[in-house]
């Protein structure tokens, strides 16, 4: 509670009625006041789960998301109150607000770091900024150079020979997982429609409104 409050800013009673987890998404109980609540939680916390593990975009896990429950209305009949209601009326929801919101697909970034001699720097720049790398520090030791950059996981693929071609064998390096970041916008949509395409959905994501009613 205390991380929750003193380095992400959370109120006390979030930080209190935090209720599930999943990787790095979670949901708050602000609910107060209404019948039938800790009947159906665990369906609740179930349709969460899948929200936010398969989620509206492109059926991929979501990153980041904190989840309220402001209110709810729930049916005085037991018969409707069952996870085939209860968790539809969770995820609907959740897809549609995360839709309003905009969501940006994200990508993992890998951290690159290349010794190679003075001969070949400029080769193996090249070749970050061919793979859509960011160069982030170069550093002089005697007649060898150190680059340091960053390459999306996507643009990694044959990086390996590319070097070697390139340098004459003649470079060492290494990689590791570094952040996620978001997919350029420019690339947004491409992205998507192929992993929809891959996956055997419609390559045109839903809108919000298929998620809510309107009155």
């Amino acid at each position: 509670q205390k991380i929750l409050m003193h380095e992400f800013g959370w109120s006390a009673d979030d930080a209190r009625n935090v209720i599930a987890i999943e990787g790095t998404n979670v949901l708050v109980n602000r609910i107060k006041g209404r019948q039938f609540v800790e009947e159906v939680i665990e369906h609740v916390k179930a349709g969460f789960r899948d929200a936010v593990s398969a989620c509206v975009l492109t059926k991929e896990p979501a990153y980041g998301l904190k989840i309220n429950l402001e209110d709810i209305l729930i049916h005085e009949d037991p018969v409707h109150r069952g996870p085939a209601q209860i968790m539809p009326m969770t995820w609907r929801p959740i897809w549609g607000c995360i839709l309003l919101c905009e969501p940006k697909l994200l990508e993992p970034i890998l951290s690159f770091e290349c010794k190679v001699p003075s001969d070949f720097v400029s080769q193996v720049i090249a070749i970050v900024q061919k793979r859509r790398g960011k160069l982030l520090d170069m550093v002089s030791e005697e007649d060898m150079m150190i680059v340091k950059a960053e390459i999306p996981v996507a643009e990694s693929f044959g990086l390996a020979e590319e070097l070697r071609s390139s340098t004459q064998g003649r470079a060492f390096w290494a990689t590791q997982f570094s952040r996620w970041a978001p997919v350029p916008d420019s690339m947004q949509m491409d992205v998507i429609r192929q992993i929809r395409e891959r996956k055997g959905l419609s390559t045109t994501p839903p809108k919000a409104e298929e998620f809510y009613d309107v009155e």
